[in-house]
């Protein structure tokens, strides 16, 4: 396990934290809520479809913006080190786990279709997958890295100082994301396993930056988790159904238990994957 990740630079848990991470909640929400005001007023087409998608992602420039606020001038640490703990991007760590999670995503879709071929449907236009897929792919990643350098950046870091800091930072940073993502309506209509299926991720993403010492890792697994919602298929009561995605297969329904099974056993096999890694190099 990686002893360094989330230490430095320090973010401690107290007053200023705690308030640094309501600013941070405020500049994103109050931001986004003027957005989308300020765009559907002066272009009313942005109100539906794909064009609504569109300034939906790019509200999320203002959780970035309040994080670097935060980071900048609440602890005078400039947004770079806060992102890389004074190293480059690592770029063929995102790229590695970007690939190793979405090759076993399409492994779970292929088995899915397997087991409930009378769910699906080919739903594929390739000039219209191809351009909506163009112009969402630089949205999706803004999107799916901004939630990690909150989840997994700022708040991971304002638990690290505790006794037991990669325990509570994991935990703490992992119901947080399980309530804003598996308790919205849609995830409730199925249950229990909408927000253990969000729980179970977020430990996931939680476990694999402590493991590998960065942010770029859990940001490849999170886009590669999102590249597949948005390109790869879409089901039935999906939030994301009328706003002009092209998928290229479709599920009416989507089965929730199957789902969190499915990565449940992606991520047990990434564990077991790693703990023999260890096994045979333990330094």
């Amino acid at each position: 396990m990686g002893e360094k990740y989330g230490l430095q630079p320090p973010i401690p848990l107290g007053f200023k934290s705690v308030a640094g991470l309501i600013f941070i909640f405020i500049v994103w929400q109050g931001g986004t809520l003027l957005w989308f005001n300020l765009l559907q007023a002066i272009i009313p087409a942005t109100r539906s479809g794909l064009p609504n998608l569109i300034i939906l992602y790019l509200s999320f420039f203002f959780l970035i913006l309040g994080v670097f606020v935060v980071t900048r001038y609440f602890f005078k640490i400039p947004f770079k080190t806060f992102l890389f703990e004074n190293k480059r991007p690592d770029y063929r760590k995102f790229l590695v786990y970007f690939s190793w999670y979405f090759i076993a995503l399409i492994v779970y879709l292929l088995v899915d279709i397997v087991a409930h071929p009378q769910s699906f449907i080919l739903h594929f236009q390739p000039l219209s997958w191809l351009g909506v897929f163009i112009v969402t792919v630089p949205l999706v990643l803004c999107q799916s890295a901004a939630e990690e350098i909150l989840f997994r950046g700022y708040m991971y870091r304002m638990f690290r100082s505790l006794r037991g800091g990669v325990f509570w930072s994991i935990l703490v940073t992992s119901l947080f994301f399980a309530l804003l993502h598996g308790f919205n309506p849609e995830m409730l209509h199925y249950g229990i396993y909408g927000p253990l299926y969000y729980l179970l991720m977020a430990l996931f993403l939680g476990v694999v930056a402590y493991h590998t010492n960065s942010l770029a890792a859990p940001i490849g697994i999170h886009f590669a988790t999102n590249i597949f919602n948005t390109s790869i298929w879409g089901y039935g009561t999906s939030t994301l159904e009328n706003m002009g995605l092209q998928n290229i297969v479709y599920r009416h329904t989507l089965d929730m238990r199957f789902a969190f099974f499915g990565i449940l056993v992606i991520v047990v096999s990434y564990g077991a994957f790693q703990f023999m890694k260890y096994k045979r190099n333990p330094s």
